[in-house]
């Protein structure tokens, strides 16, 4: 199982590799991280780190600097001097020790990760369809005719005493006929240590070979999920 680290909105780490992914839909990378996240799950990415500072830090931010603590003591005295730095401690305890802890993972991941498990299902989907459509190896074809316009003309209409147009048709072919495949089929076997042959008959392999096709691309309909079969007919 693959591990994977936020680092900030910076970078995404590979901690299998140490390798650095950018934030780009088009890169190679970025699109492995995602899918596997969707496989995976969302347990393999690592939230960024949160640096929490320390008092030392937090005080240090807000002191003033020296040349305006001198300026303070000048005009104000030292007691209103160390009552302001007295007020930054307070508000900063030494309690607060700072540290580093790991922030959740950006909701981002998850999104992009559901995204490509959708559009994923809905390509099987379409591509399962589309072989249901086809026809049985083991049952044929039918022929099909349809009529369609070959041309048309004007003809004049001595009752009405206006030209009309009339369409010349023709029955054609759309769709030939295919005869269905023979069920069984006999094959010849030779023996390597003997060099006899025996005859067997045996399933059509054509037809084996539909009829698996058909079942894993039934499979794939009845498990899409309903939201994905709503997308593709809306």
């Amino acid at each position: 199982m693959k591990k994977y680290k936020i680092v900030k909105n910076i970078a995404i780490i590979n901690r299998d590799t140490t390798q650095s992914i950018p934030f780009v839909s088009e890169n190679s990378d970025y699109q492995q991280f995602i899918q596997d996240v969707a496989e995976q799950g969302i347990e393999i990415v690592e939230g960024p780190d949160i640096v929490e500072p320390s008092y030392v830090e937090l005080r240090a931010a807000e002191y003033p600097n020296y040349a305006d603590q001198f300026d303070q003591i000048y005009h104000e005295g030292v007691d209103a001097w160390k009552a302001g730095i007295q007020e930054i401690k307070d508000k900063y305890p030494k309690t607060i020790t700072g540290g580093t802890t790991i922030g959740p993972v950006p909701d981002w991941v998850q999104e992009a990760a559901d995204n490509w498990t959708f559009n994923k299902q809905l390509n099987e989907y379409v591509t399962a369809v589309e072989r249901l459509s086809q026809y049985i190896l083991l049952e044929g074809r039918e022929e099909v005719r349809d009529t369609v316009v070959i041309r048309t003309e004007e003809v004049w209409n001595e009752e009405t005493e206006e030209y009309e147009t009339n369409e010349i048709t023709e029955e054609v072919i759309t769709q030939t006929a295919i005869e269905p495949l023979e069920e069984f089929v006999e094959v010849i076997k030779v023996d390597a240590e003997t060099m006899e042959s025996t005859t067997e008959t045996v399933r059509n392999p054509l037809v084996v070979k539909d009829e698996e096709e058909r079942a894993a691309a039934q499979a794939v309909v009845d498990a899409t999920p309903q939201a994905v079969i709503d997308a593709i007919n809306n």
